[in-house]
């Protein structure tokens, strides 16, 4: 069964904590108000209000400043996070601060390469074999919340929370699956030792810190508690010669990493120095894993030529555009410019000579059954 959430978006946890304690309305603060003591010498006679307490002139202040204050932080917290950038034809997070847009032609490629990880996986959703025991999972940088859902359809008896920074998640929900909006670069709300899964999926260019970020995933999970890291690799090979690294892909891919590096100072390509980042917050038994990702339905296997089909139909509607506008015009290129080097990509992706291909990367760990060490606090 489906429930339905408040319109226009859920109000989640995250967003009540963060602006109760960090915007205090005009007149008493929100932490104050929050603490209704009175005199009790002063309590007159009188009717009793919907909470059950006295209505006193004293009560009946304190519960309007009360709910002025919680109803302004509030409309300070919706409004902010409504507050989209609109640049290049797409429309982004507010003021520019992600490289990816959040628009619908950006949600239809992240439901699309959903689809494309399931492929690659045989229809399951994660590599991780999740005990039927799963009672809580954490999805990070859940996008459209198409893997939380699913998740939620196929472990009924667990609650599964996704975390994103963009309200842009459907509003009917498997009752077990619920959103909170919320910046991952900054300390996790989540309480400690509280979650047997933490999901991470295609965040490369989201991150400030992996560190910080895996430091933030141990201390949520319980002991015991498993991770998965899953992402599409940025650097293209090919086994027969047909694949030109100074040609336009390559120039692009190469450009790509440079410029992502020097303007945004983020490491788009996570995955060599994953599995040691895992093992430096304290993960156990991390094994990194990969599968062959064709560019394009060049292979003969009936499994590689459909996930390649999806994989090229995933770059020409979007991927190849979205991950490359933002980025090279921070960098003083002219969106004239970009436009005529992504048509050379363009033509290279759609040339069946061309056998490139590409891996999807999974690496998976645990947190100790008994800790041996104490949680790390993460950096500044």
């Amino acid at each position: 069964m489906l429930k339905p959430m408040p319109c226009p978006c859920p109000i989640p946890r995250a967003w009540l904590i963060s602006s109760y304690h960090s915007s205090p309305a005009t007149g008493t603060s929100a932490a104050s108000s929050a603490n209704l003591n009175y005199d009790r010498s002063s309590q007159t006679a009188g009717t009793t209000n919907r909470w059950g307490m006295l209505s006193t002139p004293q009560t009946n202040q304190h519960i309007n400043e009360l709910c002025q204050s919680i109803r302004s932080s509030l409309d300070s917290v919706t409004s902010s996070t409504f507050e989209y950038h609109y640049e290049h034809g797409h429309r982004y997070h507010r003021d520019g601060q992600t490289l990816l847009p959040n628009d619908e032609t950006e949600q239809d490629r992240l439901d699309l390469q959903h689809h494309i990880f399931k492929l690659v996986l045989d229809g399951e959703l994660t590599r991780t074999k999740l005990p039927p025991t799963t009672t809580k999972v954490l999805d990070v940088g859940t996008g459209t919340g198409i893997w939380a859902i699913e998740l939620g359809d196929s472990l009924p008896a667990a609650t599964i929370i996704g975390v994103d920074q963009s309200p842009i998640q459907p509003q009917w929900l498997p009752p077990n699956v619920s959103f909170e909006i919320d910046d991952v670069n900054k300390p996790w709300l989540q309480g400690e030792r509280s979650f047997d899964f933490v999901y991470i999926r295609t965040m490369a260019g989201s991150i400030t810190s992996w560190p910080n970020l895996l430091k933030e995933a141990y201390k949520v999970l319980k002991p015991g508690g498993m991770i998965e890291f899953a992402e599409f690799g940025l650097r293209w090979e090919c086994m027969d010669g047909s694949f030109d690294p100074k040609g336009s892909c390559g120039t692009w891919t190469k450009s790509f990493h440079q410029i992502a590096s020097e303007v945004l100072g983020m490491d788009f390509d996570p995955i060599p120095k994953m599995q040691g980042w895992m093992q430096e917050a304290g993960f156990e038994n991390v094994i990194m894993a990969d599968e062959i990702v064709p560019v394009g339905p060049w292979p003969r296997d009936r499994k590689l030529k459909n996930v390649g089909r999806y994989f090229l139909s995933n770059m020409l509607e979007g991927g190849v555009e979205n991950y490359t506008l933002m980025l090279f015009t921070k960098a003083g290129w002219d969106e004239t410019s970009v436009h005529a080097m992504l048509g050379g990509v363009r033509r290279e992706l759609l040339d069946p000579r061309i056998h490139a291909f590409t891996r999807a990367w999974f690496i998976t760990g645990n947190k100790p059954a008994s800790p041996s060490k104490p949680c790390l606090q993460t950096e500044g």
